[in-house]
């Protein structure tokens, strides 16, 4: 096999993976929204302690599976980022529609 046909044929790899990726983003995805639906503050929509957890939890799997520590955390909180902005929307949405104000000055 020539060394184009091996990078085409990891590419095909590559490109399953993501698919894979992206269906479990997703899911978690769905799972923190459904989540939001239970928190009733900004404090508990960011929790800080809850995302070095989280990121410490991801690092050691990462070295598990032989993954550097530092990509899977930049992945996690560029992730946990976008997840708590799209959290502290739905927050907001929420106290809006119940004509609540968000504490904001």
């Amino acid at each position: 096999m020539s060394g184009t046909e091996r990078i085409a044929e990891l590419r095909v790899s590559i490109d399953a993976l993501d698919r894979r990726i992206v269906a479990l983003l997703a899911e978690r995805t769905a799972v923190v929204r459904e989540l939001t639906e239970h928190k009733r503050d900004e404090q508990t929509v960011r929790s800080p302690a809850r995302v070095e957890e989280v990121v410490s939890r991801v690092r050691a799997l990462a070295e598990e599976h032989g993954m550097p520590p530092g990509i899977a955390e930049a992945t996690y909180r560029a992730l946990i980022a976008e997840l708590t902005a799209l959290q502290m929307d739905r927050l907001h949405e929420r106290r809006a529609a119940a004509g609540v104000g968000d504490g904001a000055t």
